[in-house]
């Protein structure tokens, strides 16, 4: 059953993109309500809901609450793709994962002070969910850069979330590569369930900590 659902879950992110892919939910468009999508795509609304939290977390929808869900004016998913990877192409993945490491454990730390209940609630959902996946073999890469977005916002920094939002083609590209990484399935499932119990437990600095080291592992095994 948790198979199932968890494809339902991806099958849903994959139709919404082609959506917005294909032009039929364009830029700025308002989109139907929840219970409406979950009717069109044969989902739960719960479905839906998490589903479009990814896509607000990889900047193609906005939800504005109280005024409705709206594609983004600029989807990063009609950017092209290839500049993403040309800029990769200039910049090392040591040199992503050390931008990393300055300024992702100083978020988590503000997560853990700042973030809603929604949002924590919303972490550990992620966490489980990538470890589900981890033991299933399939991909969490959309999970797992959907867990670090939604740190940056329960940061509740405007400046930083602008700065993240600005290069996220580029930390996508380079997730892909990180997650390849030999036992990195297994270390990043587990620190993003440490990660999230120390947010959700307001433990600012056990956060900071746990993020350093998630990076850092990276960072050790890439300059082996």
């Amino acid at each position: 059953m948790k198979q199932n659902k968890q494809t339902a879950f991806q099958a849903t992110i994959e139709l919404m993109k082609q959506k917005i892919i294909g032009g039929e939910w364009a830029p700025g468009d308002r989109l139907p309500t929840l219970q409406q999508l979950a009717v069109d795509f044969s989902v739960s609304v719960t479905t839906v809901r998490e589903a479009l939290r990814i896509l607000e977390s990889q900047g193609n929808v906005s939800i504005e609450h109280g005024r409705g869900m709206y594609v983004r004016n600029d989807p990063l998913l009609l950017d092209d793709p290839a500049v993403a990877l040309e800029e990769l192409d200039n910049i090392s993945i040591v040199d992503l994962l050390e931008a990393r490491l300055l300024i992702e454990p100083e978020l988590a730390a503000l997560a853990a002070q700042r973030a809603d209940e929604d949002q924590i609630r919303r972490l550990r959902v992620l966490a489980d969910r990538m470890v589900q996946q981890m033991e299933e073999g399939g991909s969490f890469f959309e999970t797992d850069l959907a867990f670090h977005q939604l740190i940056a916002e329960g940061a509740a920094n405007p400046v930083v979330a602008r700065m993240l939002h600005s290069i996220l083609p580029l930390l996508a590209e380079g997730r892909k590569q990180t997650n390849t990484l030999p036992n990195m399935r297994t270390k990043a499932s587990n620190y993003h369930v440490l990660i999230a119990i120390a947010i959700e437990e307001r433990q600012s600095e056990t956060a900071r900590q746990l993020m350093e080291s998630h990076i850092q592992s990276m960072l050790t095994t890439l300059k082996q």
